[in-house]
């Protein structure tokens, strides 16, 4: 049970990682039909770029917590793979954006459906209490600045 937390006070998170660990498990296996062709970095990074339209290098390597090195050569191993391209931004020509391809817009959509569809079916398993619970959590969790 969670206690309240803050400065000084534990959290017996337990419970919670257990349900993390059921919904993370859950996400896992809703992808697992496109095996190893794209590595899991990959579909993180894919993810993060389809919800932000479009993001530079740097904010990348900030949001998937790796070194603008790092995130170039994934950027590369998804241009290769026709997932993304790289072009010029409108306001700065010397930045350049990372853009997901058609191929990459595809796929990120066929991992959140299915990421979703595995949702509803935890969800189903729930109290109508429950359920609506960790809907209104998620969100909030969802909500967060970035």
């Amino acid at each position: 049970m969670f206690h309240g937390f803050g400065q000084g006070q534990q959290l017996d998170g337990d419970p919670a990682e257990q349900g993390l660990t059921a919904l993370v498990e859950a996400a896992e296996r809703a992808v697992e039909k496109i095996g190893s062709t794209v590595p899991p970095a990959q579909l993180r990074a894919l993810l993060i770029i389809d919800r932000a339209g479009n993001l530079n290098l740097n904010r990348l390597a900030a949001l998937v917590g790796a070194s603008a090195s790092a995130t170039s050569r994934l950027c590369d191993r998804m241009e290769v793979a026709g997932l993304l391209t790289r072009d010029r931004a409108v306001s700065s020509r010397r930045e350049i954006v990372l853009l997901l391809t058609e191929s990459g817009r595809r796929l990120a959509a066929w991992v959140r459906d299915q990421r979703r569809d595995a949702l509803a079916e935890l969800l189903q398993a729930m109290s109508p209490e429950g359920r609506e619970a960790l809907v209104r959590g998620l969100g909030e969790l969802a909500a967060r600045p970035t």
